[in-house]
């Protein structure tokens, strides 16, 4: 969905301009931000500046004391993806008056700067693992929607955005819920056409008629939970070996045409370590892309990651894969996401060639010209198309007729694939604009469209109770 009837790249450096001064060669470093509290979820003032372990944001609440959150390696890099371009669409409609301010009037407010990319509709509350690493905090029992809530939901996100926008089931665990197959297809009746299940893969792999009744039914792809290629790693997250039943969804899933991104939770001194080799497994695996996101310190985290320096970030991310593989991946190579606050999202299209080398399409193609295409979630059909490249011919690179010979050769035969790092935020570390600026949005069964990060730092919970108590009652 990469409408291009967005405006002009804004003032990537609005709002709360850095202050940079030289002093005795060193460097200070640092801008206002608003965020909470981490414990009373109160807004407060925050500072994001430097300190000898990287970018970090302090702030203080005079009830909880002080806080302190690592949010970055360095300044360098934290500037880059501050600063970056970005293309903005206003939603078309918002549901909820701006009165108390950002961000307790949600359900889009007036406040919000962009519209809705993707919808995560949580179709149940429950789920079939008690991972003891899971921002959702999901469990065995719990409430869930039903058929009907669902569509009516997607009826209030077609009259806000104004056309079908991409989709993903979540919950919990959404191949629980008895209704999915008739969830997707009356989504697809809906006109929804972009759609995809936020699975941990499991009911997946015990059952390939379902891949193949999702697919039937409309669904397009499988957002698939992988941590990692060690029994250690997923039994630190997921609490036990899931290799086997993970390869084994991922081939039913295959089989029945559905694409399959690979969905890693990096959890510093587990698998943080261990990004390449998962890059290489999907890319071998013919996979559509691979996205990591730092592990949450909401829901159940290893609390000793709170109010740490250990923390991973999005520029963690851009050093480490530049590392790990030697220089086949590069950090420029991971564009920031133009779509939503630039820090929050990074990307690289990887085009795959006959001997299954990787080369980031960036280096073909030029980072201006793809800089466009980052935002709205393209899939690489679109986004081939948008560029007039194909296997024939291309009117990509720098206009020379060797460029445009060079990128016929690479997509000749070759396989597309992305790489991409999604930087969620918590209480810790949560910035104010960067929610306002929010493409990734909560749907939730009346309709309204939350930051999804802000949903689960500041409703999730009270959604929960109010689903206990229905039941009580």
């Amino acid at each position: 969905m990469n409408d291009r009837s967005c405006q002009p790249p804004s003032d990537p450096a609005a709002p709360g301009a850095s202050t940079r001064i030289d002093i005795r060669g060193g460097l200070r470093f640092g801008h206002d931000v608003m965020s909470m509290c981490p414990e009373c979820l109160t807004s407060i003032p925050g500072r994001v500046s430097s300190s000898p372990a990287g970018v970090v944001m302090r702030k203080t609440c005079p009830e909880h004391g002080a806080f302190e959150s690592l949010i970055a390696t360095d300044i360098a890099s934290y500037e880059r993806m501050r600063r970056s371009p970005r293309f903005v669409k206003r939603p078309a409609r918002v549901s909820m008056p701006e009165a108390k301010g950002c961000p307790d009037d949600c359900g889009l407010c007036p406040a919000h700067d962009q519209h809705t990319c993707l919808a995560i509709v949580e179709i149940t509350q429950r789920c079939n693992l008690p991972c003891p690493v899971c921002l959702a905090d999901a469990k065995a029992k719990g409430a869930e929607l039903s058929r009907e809530q669902v569509l009516g939901a997607l009826q209030s996100l077609l009259d806000t955005e104004g056309q079908p926008v991409p989709l993903q089931f979540a919950g919990g665990e959404p191949t629980v819920h008895p209704d999915l197959v008739e969830i997707v297809r009356g989504a697809h009746a809906l006109g929804f056409t972009k759609m995809e299940i936020d699975s941990n893969g499991l009911v997946l792999a015990r059952n390939p008629g379902l891949a193949v009744e999702l697919r039937a039914a409309g669904l397009t792809g499988v957002y698939l939970q992988f941590d990692g290629l060690e029994a250690g790693e997923s039994e630190f997250i997921r609490g036990r070996d899931l290799r086997a039943e993970k390869l084994q969804a991922i081939e039913h899933c295959r089989a029945a045409g559905l694409q399959v991104v690979l969905a890693v939770t990096v959890v510093p001194g587990i698998n943080d370590q261990a990004l390449w080799p998962l890059i290489r497994f999907a890319a071998e695996q013919r996979l559509t892309g691979i996205n990591f996101q730092s592990v949450v310190l909401s829901g159940r985290y290893p609390r000793e990651l709170a109010q740490s320096h250990r923390r991973f970030t999005a520029t963690h991310f851009l050093h480490a894969i530049e590392t790990q593989s030697e220089g086949r991946l590069r950090a420029g190579d991971l564009l920031p996401m133009s779509c939503p606050d630039p820090r929050c999202g990074l990307l690289a299209y990887v085009v795959i060639d006959k001997d299954g080398q990787l080369l980031p399409l960036s280096r073909l193609v030029g980072d201006e010209r793809l800089r466009q295409h980052v935002a709205d979630f393209s899939d690489w059909d679109t986004l081939l198309r948008q560029l007039g490249c194909d296997s024939a011919g291309c009117g990509c690179g720098d206009g020379s007729g060797d460029a445009r010979q060079r990128l016929a050769e690479a997509l000749e035969g070759a396989d597309f694939f992305a790489v991409g790092f999604h930087g969620m935020m918590d209480a810790h570390c949560f910035d104010q604009e960067r929610a306002r600026r929010c493409c990734v949005h909560k749907l939730t069964a009346e309709g309204k469209l939350m930051p999804f990060c802000l949903y689960n730092i500041k409703y999730r919970r009270a959604e929960g109770q109010s689903a206990d108590c229905a039941r009580d009652s």
